[in-house]
């Protein structure tokens, strides 16, 4: 599945990665979904909460994450604060997912063996046409 992209306020990888994530994952997964960019710094309902991107359900009684993904570009893959932030991202029993430029797998793996953080899946992205794929 692939959608056109052109909102003027986008103007990085990351944040048109998460853009694009975050709105196919919310009919995928039939839930809220809220994300933060360089532009939306307002994480969900939790401020400790700094996921690139949370899938949550509204609840009276709270709401409730349902999981949780992170974007890396080539560069912040190679951040040494990457792990830091995958570690704080991380909640104990929620799935969550990462996204990394195709081509990175086996650096993102390597990485995430030594962050001692579980994924439950590595997605790789690319871009067709000005397009974001998910492979």
């Amino acid at each position: 599945m692939s959608t056109i992209l052109r909102e003027p306020s986008i103007q990085t990888i990351h944040d048109q990665v998460v853009s694009e994530v975050a709105q196919r994952w919310a009919k995928a997964f039939q839930c809220k979904v809220t994300i933060k960019t360089s532009l939306e710094q307002n994480p969900w309902a939790d401020s400790r909460q700094q996921a690139d991107i949370v899938g949550w359900y509204f609840s009276p009684s709270g709401n409730s994450i349902e999981w949780i993904a992170e974007v890396e570009t080539e560069e912040s893959l190679s951040d040494p604060d990457a792990r830091a932030r995958w570690q704080q991202a991380a909640v104990p029993g929620i799935p969550m997912y990462l996204l990394i430029p195709r081509g990175n797998k086996i650096v993102a793996e390597k990485l995430v063996a030594a962050a001692d953080v579980r994924f439950t899946s590595i997605y790789q992205y690319n871009f067709f046409n000005g397009d974001v794929q998910i492979l």
